[in-house]
């Protein structure tokens, strides 16, 4: 697995600013992660600082996708100390006892400055702390603004006027947890108000009139992104990260909502892999700490495209599309036991309503 250095800092003041008592942690952590701008805005912001103030140096260990990545540290087969991790990674981890616990008061800026409605979430089971968030994001709405004027609920996604240039996201889980909110129902508790079995089929049933208007379902960043800035599609699910940035590259003609329903929500987060030694757990959580620092944070989050988990703010970070001037309460997180629970089941009825 490629491992790339990160930063060059001076080593011979470490520890003197240390609140973490002292110069006898690890000299260097391993981070393992997906590249792109997330590993570009923590080396250019965050690395060399962390080190110059530490004597730590963070690496960054690639791999080449999220189940992959866990599959390796499951099985003993990554050498890293931490990892980045979604909502799913980070509840499979807790279950499978992947991730090493931690308290809040080893991180003095988890508890004064993490949103609290991102602080042990609905996928961290448990009343401890496995992962710690740095960023949240959203799967939202986006439209051509040249075709649609200013949409504000999910059914423009099934909208006749729009076929042929319907983008949803092309996964089983991520179908039910959008319809659903479409129709007035808990994706997280689907039936709650008749029963499951009614009330899945009605979503599936809804999920397949959409169908006739797509043009693509994707299933990456990239395809996203290729899709909504070529014009194929008008209107579908999106990261709103991913439409910032289009836009920013000059496609004026998209745009991004939050629709009334609300939406699918997530958090990026780091979590300590279970086994690590004292010095290395010691290093880890000076680093997440060091992270959430607002001097820190800002210019991370800015470059990275996605809102703190923290109150930090900026008119960068309020102009983000994934943005919540709520402070984290609009978002609507999955709970991913369930989720587990039904994945098969729709997985495979997915495939079924794709394939028609």
């Amino acid at each position: 697995m490629l491992a790339l250095a990160a930063g060059t800092g001076v080593t011979a003041m470490a520890g003197c600013l240390n609140p973490f008592g002292g110069s006898d942690g690890a000299d260097e952590i391993v981070l393992q992660m997906e590249g792109g701008t997330m590993q570009e805005a923590l080396e250019s912001e965050a690395f060399e600082p962390f080190e110059e103030e530490y004597g730590t140096t963070v690496e960054v260990s690639l791999r080449s996708s999220q189940q992959s990545g866990y599959a390796n540290i499951q099985a003993g087969q990554a050498e890293v100390d931490m990892a980045s991790v979604p909502p799913f990674t980070l509840y499979n981890g807790t279950m499978d006892d992947v991730w090493e616990p931690v308290e809040p008061d080893e991180i003095p800026n988890y508890g004064s400055n993490v949103l609290e409605p991102l602080k042990n979430p609905i996928f961290d089971p448990g009343e401890q702390i496995h992962g710690v968030p740095h960023a949240y994001g959203t799967v939202g709405m986006a439209y051509n603004n040249e075709e649609l004027d200013d949409p504000t609920s999910w059914s423009a996604m099934w909208d006749d006027a729009y076929d042929g240039h319907v983008a949803p996201e092309g996964f089983g889980f991520i179908r039910v947890f959008t319809t659903a909110l479409e129709m007035g129902m808990d994706p997280n508790d689907i039936g709650a108000e008749s029963s499951y079995e009614e009330a899945i089929e009605r979503i599936w049933n809804r999920v397949a009139e959409q169908q006739d208007l797509v043009v693509t379902n994707w299933t990456s960043g990239d395809e996203l992104g290729r899709l909504f800035t070529s014009g194929d599609a008008w209107v579908g699910e999106a990261w709103g990260n991913v439409i910032y940035g289009a836009v920013q590259d000059g496609n004026d003609h998209l745009d991004y909502v939050i629709p009334d329903e609300g939406a699918y929500g997530y958090t990026q987060n780091h979590a300590l892999v279970k086994g690590i030694s004292d010095q290395k757990r010691e290093a880890c959580l000076e680093f997440i700490d060091f992270l959430l620092r607002d001097e820190i944070l800002q210019p991370v989050v800015e470059k990275l495209g996605l809102p703190p988990s923290t109150s930090v703010t900026s008119d960068t970070i309020e102009g983000l599309y994934d943005y919540d001037p709520s402070g984290g309460e609009g978002l609507m997180f999955p709970d991913v036991g369930y989720i587990n629970e039904h994945d098969d089941e729709w997985s495979q009825r997915w495939e079924e309503v794709r394939g028609n």
